[in-house]
């Protein structure tokens, strides 16, 4: 191994500095995070575009006329509490 000046040759063999081998496997990701976006259509009224379980996103118009009360009929209407669906599914809403 050569060190130097912020040099670095490693060994083909040889676990890179801080490696640990010993260290447990990263725990697969079950629930991922799933975003709706709230949208503000011309008609001064808003919508919604959400991913569906099957991965493909879909639009709804709410009956909401501010951005707060659109958020909690997002909410509502995904099953949303807490930041969390029923499935356990962590859940941004921008």
């Amino acid at each position: 191994m050569f060190r130097g000046k912020g040099l670095y040759c490693n060994i083909v063999n040889e676990s890179p500095p801080a490696f640990d081998e010993n260290a447990a496997p990263v725990a697969p990701i079950d629930n991922p995070l799933k975003r709706a976006i709230i949208l503000d259509q011309e008609d001064e009224s808003y919508g919604v575009e959400y991913d569906n379980t099957i991965g493909t996103r879909n639009t709804m118009r709410l009956e909401a006329t501010t951005y707060e009360d659109a958020i909690l009929e997002t909410k509502s209407f995904l099953g949303i509490t807490e930041n969390r669906d029923e499935a356990g599914t962590v859940w941004e809403i921008d």
